[in-house]
């Protein structure tokens, strides 16, 4: 019935087949492959989870530990952590890394920002992690700035401005000027003709990779040290 539809439209002029054919790439971008990083199977976002172990631990004191990292990890504890539960042992915040995505072809290394959202679970001789929602900062630019293009800071205010949202990593302000890193990176722009992914966005991919394996294994030493 469809087809018959379809044909009768078209043969009165009411749809192109250009029209009707463009509209299809538009169903499965949110679902393009990323490389390097792992992808939730549901959400098809950027997700680091696991569980890393702590053995020995009572779960007091792995929820101790967890709460003693993010206090070295990043500054304002008290607006990092967003929802506390001793009993439970669950720790739920946002905060902010730096991260460098390695040289490329005709690329240099390229520091950015990423905000995340995390959820720690503390049990008896281990931690369940859940690091997601990853984004890009979304900073107010003055022209200067924004004409330098490719992301470069050409004023001297915003740079400054930058640098202090990065101290203060936890503010309220600062965490709600965000962009999603899978809507820029599955942009078009971000491929090849054939399909592949283009440097720029290859560099961005590893670099995320690394901040976030960086920060599991730190809280993973945190965990391995022995009991007093």
């Amino acid at each position: 019935m469809t087809r018959y539809l379809l044909a009768g439209l078209l043969a009165l002029g009411l749809i192109t087949p250009a029209a009707h054919a463009q509209t299809a790439p538009l169903l499965t971008g949110y679902q393009r492959p990323l490389p390097v990083v792992p992808l939730d199977s549901v959400t098809h976002q950027i997700t680091y989870r696991g569980v890393l172990p702590a053995a020995g631990l009572p779960q007091a004191e792995v929820y101790g530990r967890a709460q003693e990292w993010l206090a070295r990890q990043f500054e304002q504890y008290d607006q990092v952590v967003r929802f506390a539960d001793t009993g439970r042992g669950v720790l739920i915040g946002q905060a902010m890394v730096q991260a460098v995505g390695p040289a490329q072809k005709n690329l240099e290394a390229r520091r950015f920002n990423l905000l995340f959202r995390f959820r720690l679970r503390a049990q008896p001789d281990g931690l369940h992690y859940e690091l997601t929602d990853i984004s890009y900062p979304n900073y107010p630019v003055t022209t200067a700035a924004s004409d330098a293009g490719g992301g470069l800071t050409a004023d001297g205010l915003v740079q400054w401005q930058r640098a202090d949202e990065f101290s203060r990593i936890s503010t309220t302000a600062a965490q709600n000027r965000r962009q999603p890193v899978e809507f820029a990176l599955r942009d078009y722009d971000q491929y090849t003709t054939k399909g592949e992914p283009k440097p720029r966005m290859v560099q961005q991919c590893q670099g995320i990779q690394e901040a976030m394996t960086t920060l599991v294994a730190a809280l993973g030493r945190e965990l391995s040290q022995p009991l007093p």
